[in-house]
């Protein structure tokens, strides 16, 4: 034998010895999941989705309890929801009292929860301006 290839023949019998150990197993495939858990939005209320100028809508939004910000967002306006307790925020709006007319039509209202891992879910609510 060649003084060359022993070196790499020694390593390769020793790569197919069996291992004293077992390999280790996966639990899933995929993305490992954040240490907290994935968000989740449970339930979402509105106090009205037709919406009138210089009128007040309230509402509320239940999570998971690894959820620590959620905010309402309309285009590009947001609001962030007030912690009422784990898992559960409020709010709060008093739609201004003038809306111009090119103003008036459907919006989606986007509930965006972020858990303390920085994963965001989001939940839409088509709503309307009168």
């Amino acid at each position: 034998m060649r003084p060359m290839l022993a070196p790499v023949l020694a390593l390769v019998l020793a790569l197919a010895e069996p291992s004293a150990e077992p390999a280790a197993a996966f639990a899933h495939a995929g993305p490992t999941p954040p240490p907290h858990g994935y968000p989740a939005i449970k339930s979402v209320a509105i106090s009205a989705t037709d919406v009138h100028p210089g009128r007040s809508v309230h509402g509320a939004v239940e999570t998971s309890d690894n959820v620590h910000y959620v905010e309402a967002r309309i285009e590009y306006r947001a609001l962030a929801l007030h912690e009422d307790g784990p898992g559960k925020f409020s709010i709060t709006y008093k739609v201004p009292w003038w809306i111009p007319p090119w103003l008036r039509h459907g919006y989606t209202l986007q509930i965006i929860a972020r858990s303390v891992d920085g994963v965001e879910t989001v939940r839409e609510i088509p709503i309307m301006v009168r």
